[in-house]
């Protein structure tokens, strides 16, 4: 008897931490949305107000930037200053690319990330920042879409999860 209390109290943790996980990875995919929007206003301000070169605004975010983004933007600052004719865009895809390979991003994230990139390939300091702006926007109705759909989904996930756990105790036992 004590073997199928166990196992009824196994599978609903099963259930209950797969319900938990998925709601989990929406969170994930906000919270990469919205380190991006501060590093994004933190370039744009060093952009406007400072004027400073793309290579020293990059250190300074990779400095202030949450993991895995300050490695991100670090290795990018370093394949600028040796960039070798290379553009800006190019370098950024590229470490972009080798980022995917690499670090624990969501999909959105680094689809954002990759396209913030394309903000830069405009010459003038102005018209980045315009850029910049748009994309901003962009972000913002992106995270208040997650946000929406999280807070839709999450208790329906967080029931599912907890019926199916009950349905296969009854089921099984």
């Amino acid at each position: 008897m004590w073997q199928k209390l166990i196992a009824g109290a196994c599978v609903m943790t099963g259930a209950l931490g797969f319900g938990w996980s998925l709601c989990g990875e929406m969170n994930r995919d906000i919270q990469h949305l919205k380190t991006q929007k501060q590093i994004l206003l933190y370039i744009m301000g060093e952009i406007t107000y400072l004027h400073r070169p793309m290579e020293e605004i990059f250190d300074m975010v990779s400095q202030k930037a949450e993991p895995p983004y300050g490695a991100f933007f670090q290795k990018v600052s370093q394949r600028m200053k040796e960039r070798d004719g290379m553009p800006l865009l190019r370098i950024w895809n590229e470490a972009v690319q080798e980022m995917k390979c690499r670090a624990n991003t969501s999909q959105t994230g680094m689809g954002y990330l990759e396209r913030m990139g394309n903000c830069f390939a405009y010459e003038g300091g102005q018209l980045q920042v315009e850029a910049l702006g748009l994309f901003e926007m962009e972000l913002d109705n992106e995270i208040d879409r997650l946000k929406t759909k999280k807070d839709e989904n999450s208790r329906l996930i967080k029931a599912l999860s907890t019926l199916t756990g009950i349905l296969c105790i009854i089921l099984f036992l």
